[in-house]
């Protein structure tokens, strides 16, 4: 009776064992050190309060680019310093369709730079590496 169950103790040894290495690559994998906002209206008063350009983040959770910079462009420690000087806001194009027209996301993610005053100062989109969207912060 006990050489029947040799084959379902290997497959729950196989599933435990895929189900660990999720789990630890879910606790090792680098988080986003950003400090998003999703409210645009309160962003834009810390704007004219602070005197700070807003950044606005366009994405959506079906973006694979979007995803991507999860783990890099908003992990790196040099892309949170240069946005201090931002007030950073996160908007998913399908929960706010209203601002993604307003804003021009035909592709994600989209980058949207807007003065206290709220004028769009500059745009891009495309998934950057770090350097290049620091760079395309100081342009």
């Amino acid at each position: 009776m006990r050489e029947a169950y040799k084959p379902l103790r290997l497959l729950v040894a196989v599933l435990l064992g895929l189900l660990g290495v999720v789990i630890v690559s879910r606790w090792m994998a680098p988080h986003e050190i950003i400090p998003w906002q999703s409210d645009l209206p309160t962003a834009q008063q810390e704007s004219k309060t602070s005197n700070k350009p807003i950044l606005l983040y366009l994405t959506a959770e079906w973006c694979g680019p979007c995803q991507s910079l999860k783990s890099t462009t908003w992990t790196d420690p040099a892309v949170e310093s240069a946005l201090r000087s931002y007030v950073p806001v996160k908007i998913d194009i399908d929960q706010h369709p209203d601002l993604a027209r307003q804003y021009g996301s035909e592709a994600i993610p989209r980058f949207v730079v807007i003065d206290p005053n709220g004028n769009v100062t500059k745009s891009t989109e495309g998934a950057l590496p770090p350097s290049e969207f620091i760079a395309w912060l100081k342009t």
